[in-house]
This record gives structure tokens, C-alpha cells and sequence, in this order.
């Protein structure tokens, strides 16, 4: 399977003034109009959370997918 383009974002709790925020900020994006296969597009979110977030970070993982017919 083709994926036409894709994006990835990494929300986290910023501290300031030594708190924690209240409300979440994306840290960390990703986005690309290349294509990628289904099974590559698995391992680049493997090794983003690996890279992103070390082994030390439980996150929650959403995914949203849009199939659409092609232009012609």
C-alpha cells in the first residue's frame, strides 16, 4: 500500500518557571507529500517515537486515515 502523504506531530507538557503547563504543545513534527509504503511508514513511527520520546515516555498513539479516489 501507497501512502501519498502524511504527517506526524509530538504533543508534550511544557515546564515553565519549574511547572508543569496546563495545556500541551507540539514538540516534535513530521510532514511529507513524498509517498512511503504501509510497512515503512510503521517503521518510521517506531524510530520517531524511539528518537522523539527515548524509552522513558509512554504517549498515546491516534491515527486518522483518508481514502480518497484520485484526480485525474
Amino acid at each position: 500500500m501507497h501512502i501519498d502523504r502524511y504527517k506526524i506531530w509530538s504533543y508534550s507538557y511544557p515546564y515553565k518557571n519549574g511547572k508543569k503547563a496546563k495545556t500541551d504543545e507540539i514538540t516534535q513534527h513530521l510532514v511529507s507529500e513524498d509517498c512511503i509504503q504501509g510497512k515503512d511508514l510503521i517503521r518510521l513511527l517506531e524510530t520517531l517515537d524511539e528518537t522523539w520520546h527515548g524509552d522513558y515516555c509512554g504517549k498515546d498513539c491516534f491515527v486518522e486515515i483518508t481514502f480518497k479516489d484520485r484526480k485525474e
